[in-house]
């Protein structure tokens, strides 16, 4: 097989990240002269190695590429709010949700940082198709979720922005079904700033402490009694 026949395979695949015995597999010959190839190919520029054994096309779309190299996981954060087009950002970090412990790596000036995430809480994500392969990637309602749950992530300012164009019943939804008192108690405040209350859906679902609105600044604030949070920024 020819280096421009493997790529168009590839491509009608829809595989963005392969390994050598991938390689062997499409072309039919044996891991020797399968390395060999994958050699050829780096050397001209036709693909890429991502990490240690994993090797994508060229110009391959980083969120593919991201949300491709563990199984499985998801686009989240930050990140998945510049796919949708809700920031003016441009990250070059990519936050991928997963449920296995994986770590940071870099690539063609992006950093892929991978967050584990329990079972229970790993939902609400879709595989979209792209140019090149596809992307694994969080709803944009089940991002803002996971925003408020880690808002290191994503800031508090950029979250709330993406929440005015959410669905507001899926955000309820994805709130309850994330079973994390702090993403409600912040899911909560936050709806009712911008005039939606559903205090009354979840005032028997947080605790009385009180806690961070948000947890990278002082700890300095006023409380808020009724959702039991130290509002330590504005919103």
């Amino acid at each position: 097989m020819k280096a421009m026949e493997l790529i168009k395979t590839m491509e009608e695949m829809q595989k963005t990240v392969f390994t050598i015995n991938d390689i062997a597999r499409i072309i039919k010959k044996d891991k020797k002269y399968a390395i060999l190839f994958v050699h050829r190919l780096k050397n001209n520029g036709m693909i890429t190695q991502v990490e240690r054994g994993k090797y994508v096309l060229a110009k391959s779309n980083p969120f593919s590429i991201a949300s491709n190299l563990v199984y499985p996981c998801y686009i989240s954060f930050i990140s998945a709010f510049s796919y949708y087009g809700l920031t003016t950002q441009i990250p070059r970090k990519i936050y991928v949700v997963s449920l296995k412990a994986k770590k940071s790596l870099s690539f063609d000036n992006y950093e892929f940082i991978f967050i584990k995430f329990k079972r229970k809480r790993f939902f609400g994500y879709r595989r979209e198709r792209l140019a090149r392969g596809f992307v694994f990637i969080a709803e944009i309602e089940k991002a803002i979720i996971d925003s408020l749950f880690l808002p290191a992530n994503c800031s508090i300012d950029e979250t709330v922005e993406a929440l005015k164009k959410a669905n507001k019943e899926k955000l309820l939804e994805y709130g309850l079904k994330m079973q994390s008192k702090i993403v409600l108690k912040r899911l909560g405040f936050i709806l009712e700033k911008i005039g939606v209350d559903v205090y009354e859906e979840l005032k028997d679902k947080i605790s009385k402490k009180y806690e961070l609105l948000d947890p990278s600044l002082p700890k300095n604030g006023q409380r808020n009694k009724k959702w039991r949070l130290i509002v330590n920024r504005r919103i």
